[in-house]
């Protein structure tokens, strides 16, 4: 009888095991793919940022760099974009955020465009570098969290190449902040 119940404990306890290790794995996939929603909002918003350079006409360094971060940000869209058909798993649009949150983003973008476009010169320059350092430092991070996760070999080389990117772009960023 002791073995007997030894040997259910033992199943149950497998089972509970196995179950709780398949939530986590549900879990960090739910998660991940969160991420990548949040990736792919940030990258189409920033692949469209030089095109503020059309309307505000600026020192070459600065449309430069903002350049260099739009079409990056441009490829790497179009490149998880192409990843998330490759497996129908990956959803791009349910980034998980509470109502909160979203309405918040949207404020605070709200509030960069205008800063944006009312500035001009020397505050123009810095609004905006200091925006791109802010995304970059978000996407850079984000990218090197969901590397942590990633199990599939093409994503973990997507957002690896990512990281490195957004890394080297906010160096440069960083490199103009500093430029009288």
């Amino acid at each position: 009888m002791r073995r007997l119940l030894t040997l259910f404990l033992l199943a149950a306890s497998i089972g509970c095991a196995s179950s709780g290790a398949a939530n986590r794995t549900q879990e960090a996939q739910a998660s991940s793919g969160h991420g990548y929603a949040l990736l792919y909002e940030i990258l189409g918003e920033e692949r469209q940022v030089a095109q503020l350079l059309l309307i505000k006409v600026e020192r070459d360094s600065l449309e430069t760099v903002i350049q260099a971060i739009a079409e990056i940000c441009g490829k790497a869209y179009e490149r998880l974009g192409t990843l998330a058909k490759a497996d129908p798993g990956l959803d791009l649009v349910d980034a998980g955020l509470p109502t909160e949150e979203v309405r918040t983003r949207q404020a605070i973008a709200a509030t960069r465009r205008d800063q944006l476009l009312a500035a001009s010169g020397r505050e123009l320059e810095l609004q905006l570098l200091l925006s791109q350092n802010e995304a970059l430092t978000y996407m850079a991070h984000l990218a090197d969290t969901l590397s942590r996760s990633e199990s599939d070999p093409t994503r973990l080389e997507f957002v690896r190449e990512l990281w490195k990117d957004m890394t080297r772009l906010q160096e440069n960023v960083l490199a103009l902040l500093r430029r009288p």
